[in-house]
């Protein structure tokens, strides 16, 4: 028996099967027939990791798979790294999720001690948690706690910074803000969606203020300070940092 492709339901069909079909009921040179099948090919890659990433999305889950492999550790990430190291205090101890190559503990002001934590181990004694975990571990105190492209990997922010609040007094936190970046967020593994003004609410709605922003390439750099809000007599709030 001949296994031709329109017998496959188009959504189990491979790039080469869906470049038959297109071959054979149209006429068209072969180089504009391969450069159509390499379009449909990486068509069905991008559709397939966007669908990977929306069953996390709606499962909770973590993609541990990505992350255990050394391979997909950009160096080109490094600069934001670095960037981001450009705003801590000397003298800190400081807390990194979502560690990696541990990039950031190379560029530390002077006297500064560092804790990496990821989903899985780096060596160094690293923290291994699982930040899409139902329940998040109790985090050391630390003074500055960093996320340097994590935040559009995890399901729940609003629970993990209330979660990390406590233990911590700063936080610098990249993000690719949704109106800077609004196109491939799902096949870039990306499960949320936040505007600039909707990302900095969410830290104020936790204690944590934003102090300074600055931008990497078509993300926004952020550093919240944590702030406490003591009521006056005229029913009014002053908040002072911490």
């Amino acid at each position: 028996m001949i296994d031709r492709p329109e017998s496959y339901p188009k959504s189990t069909r491979t790039a080469s099967q869906l470049a038959f079909v297109f071959k054979s009921t149209s006429k068209v040179p072969l180089e504009i027939y391969q450069k159509i099948r390499g379009s449909l090919k990486q068509s069905l890659k991008f559709s397939k990791i966007s669908l990977k990433t929306l069953v996390r999305k709606y499962t909770g889950k973590s993609d541990t798979e990505r992350w255990s492999q050394v391979t997909n550790l950009h160096q080109s990430w490094d600069t934001r790294t670095q960037q981001m190291a450009a705003l801590l205090t000397a003298n800190s101890s400081v807390l990194e999720f979502g560690a990696g190559r541990m990039v950031l503990k190379q560029h530390l002001p002077a006297g500064c001690s560092y804790t990496p934590s990821d989903l899985v181990d780096r060596g160094e004694n690293t923290l291994i948690c699982d930040l899409n975990a139902a329940t998040l571990p109790a985090f050391p105190a630390h003074d500055v706690a960093v996320f340097s492209g994590v935040l559009e990997y995890v399901n729940d922010v609003p629970k993990l910074i209330s979660h990390l609040a406590p233990s911590v007094k700063v936080i610098l936190a990249s993000y690719a803000v949704y109106e800077k970046n609004t196109k491939e967020r799902r096949r870039r593994g990306w499960v949320n969606d936040y505007t600039s003004n909707e990302f900095i609410a969410l830290f104020a709605e936790r204690g944590f203020q934003c102090v300074h922003t600055e931008i990497w390439q078509s993300q926004v750099i952020h550093k919240f300070m944590k702030f406490d809000c003591h009521p006056q007599g005229d029913g009014a709030f002053n908040a002072t940092l911490l």
